[in-house]
Parts: C-alpha cells; structure tokens; sequence
C-alpha cells in the first residue's frame, strides 16, 4: 500500500513540474519561440524526474533501486501526457503545429526523419532516465 507521505510528496512534484513547464511555454510564447514549445516539457521533466525523485529518495520515500526507474518511466508517462493535454487548452491549439526535417544520406540510403513534438518528448525522456540513471550510480558509490 501506498503511504500517505509519499502519495503527497508525488502529487506536488507533479504539480510543481507542471508549473514550471507552464511558466517555461509562457516564456517562450512571450518571445515568440512558439516553434520550440516542446522545450517547457524538458524544464518540467528535469524538475519531476530527476530533482523530485533525488529528494523523494534522498527524505526516504522512495527507495535508490530499480524502483527508481519503474517510478521516473512512469512518472514521464503521466507528464508528457498531461502536457500534451493541457498545453494546447492553456495556450492555443496550434502550439504543436510545426514540423521539423531532418534529411541524412548514409551509403545512399536516405533517411526522412520528421522531428515533431513526439520525438522531442521522447529525446527528453531517455535523457532525463540517463540523468537518473547517473543519480543513481552516484547515490551508490556516495554510501
């Protein structure tokens, strides 16, 4: 069963990412980088994943194993989800809308690659798992 500590300390990491990716979109909108929105998602998933899951283990509530990685995947899931729902209901439907191209030409073979907002969200997801994982090895060789 879940403890209570626990169930609060996630929900306002949740809330906390959350409010630092929004602030992070209001920034970007204010300068007129809406082409780049996906970026408050890697403000919101660095605070979520890799800061308030350090603090979580590091007060005791969660502990620095495999259970580490089981929670940071799914707390990325639940995040990109919530910021792929809200995002365009806080700022505008159209905040995804741009695509980028990536054109690569390897021994003749041509690779179309189409960097959209998936594709930044799931870049900013293996990487927030390396900075956990790197958390993690530093945890260990620290005790």
């Amino acid at each position: 069963m879940i403890s209570r500590t626990f169930l609060r300390a996630t929900i306002i990491n949740f809330i906390t990412a959350f409010i630092v990716a929004i602030v992070a979109c209001y920034f970007l909108i204010e300068f007129k980088l809406t082409d780049v929105m996906y970026i408050g998602s890697l403000f919101g998933l660095y605070f979520l994943v890799v800061f308030g899951i350090d603090i979580m283990i590091e007060s005791g509530e969660l502990p620095n194993n495999k259970k580490r990685f089981i929670f940071a995947v799914a707390c990325i899931v639940v995040f990109d989800l919530l910021f792929l729902l809200l995002i365009p209901l806080l700022f505008g439907a159209n905040v995804f809308d741009p695509f980028d191209y990536l054109v690569m030409v390897f021994d003749g073979v041509r690779f179309d690659l189409i960097l959209n907002v998936y594709f930044y969200l799931i870049v900013f997801s293996i990487l927030m798992l390396i900075f956990n994982y790197i958390l993690y090895k530093w945890d260990i060789h620290k005790h």
